[in-house]
């Protein structure tokens, strides 16, 4: 799905669609020792890759070049937090699994944050092409 489409899908109208939300243990099983790609907005479409440690430590890089390493949470109603050492915006999202993405909104308002496109077991490169 094209970010300009995706970014105008709500939480809301997933829900209304009968996803249900991710639960913690959902979630740690899908992405804890794993690296994702995925995408977001930022000034135009934006690429990263991400390793996610089961200890709750991330490492980044996306397609400006930036690096930065972060760590993240998963609370009890499977709310996905992320706090980064850098510059890079902090959020908590609840996670919807959705043809095998993982699509993440902003608890407070509702918004899309990011999607996680590909799933890979382990530690992997980070470069971004």
């Amino acid at each position: 799905m094209s970010p300009e489409l995706e970014k105008r899908i709500t939480q809301n109208d997933l829900l209304q669609k009968d996803y249900k939300p991710l639960t913690k243990k959902e979630l740690e099983e899908l992405i804890s020792d794993t690296t994702v790609t995925g995408d977001y907005e930022y000034n135009g479409h934006r690429v990263y890759k991400t390793y996610i440690s089961p200890d709750g430590k991330m490492e980044a890089k996306n397609d400006w070049g930036s690096h930065l390493f972060g760590q993240y949470t998963i609370d009890e109603n499977g709310y996905f937090s992320v706090t980064w050492d850098g510059y890079w915006d902090e959020w908590t999202g609840m996670a919807f699994l959705t043809n095998q993405e993982i699509r993440f909104y902003n608890i407070e308002d509702g918004r899309w944050m990011t999607t996680f496109r590909e799933i890979k077991p382990g530690k992997h490169n980070l470069e971004v092409a």
